[in-house]
């Protein structure tokens, strides 16, 4: 099983903090304490050939590795 140490544990807290910051921002419509903000970018013509894309929930993805690699160990 894989374990988080204390170094790559504090990048992914550092990273997670900062990504919080980011949507802040963006909710508030991208105006930080300096008057600038992150940009959000979005396409102003569709692209065709995403137009049945559905976008991967990661999250479920690893939980169905995860409990995959459980079920192979057993």
């Amino acid at each position: 099983m894989y374990t988080i140490t204390r170094g790559p544990s504090k990048l992914v807290t550092q990273r997670r903090t900062a990504w919080q910051e980011v949507e802040q921002q963006l909710g508030d419509d991208g105006e930080g304490a300096s008057g600038q903000g992150p940009v959000q970018y979005t396409e102003k013509t569709p692209n065709p050939e995403l137009k049945n894309f559905v976008p991967i929930d990661l999250d479920e993805w690893w939980a169905q590795r995860f409990l995959a690699n459980i079920d192979s160990l057993s």
